[in-house]
């Protein structure tokens, strides 16, 4: 199930990665992929059950870490150097960035549902969360200054 979803999420971002939309428009696509596939009810189910039986099986949460979330690291990743290359971003760690920024879409949300049994966010929450991450990470933070102080 997992393959078949992350194999799905793969060929939908990569889909993307060419498109001459604008970069805050095309991250905030990638990013909502993402969250799709990483705050589906159905793997946060599969993410309990393998947590579950980590101890009696040494690797299960290995594989599933390669398999499934290091995989969508890879597939945001590539979908970045992509950006990259087209000049409309720039990153001195490429990897590091999609870590990141997958963390700050989905992390929490995530950990509420698995440990704290929290409903997932709806649609509209979710793609307030992407929209807030895409331009923290492409604006930053900053506080604009009047008149150049």
């Amino acid at each position: 199930m997992v393959s078949d979803r992350l194999d799905r999420f793969v060929s939908e971002v990569n889909l993307h990665a060419g498109d001459d939309i604008d970069i805050e428009e095309a991250l905030c696509a990638a990013l909502i992929a993402c969250a799709d596939l990483a705050l589906d009810e159905e793997v946060i189910e599969l993410q309990r059950m393998v947590l579950q039986e980590a101890g009696k099986f040494s690797d299960i949460a290995g594989t599933f870490y390669r398999n499934a979330i290091q995989r969508t690291v890879v597939a945001l990743a590539d979908w970045l150097r992509m950006q990259q290359k087209r000049g409309l971003i720039e990153l001195d760690d490429v990897d590091e960035a999609a870590g990141m920024l997958l963390g700050m879409v989905t992390s929490a949300p995530r950990r509420a549902a698995l440990f704290g049994r929290v409903p997932l966010p709806s649609r509209s929450q979710i793609e307030a969360r992407v929209r807030s991450c895409a331009a923290i990470f492409l604006h930053g933070c900053q506080a604009k200054r009047i008149g150049g102080r």
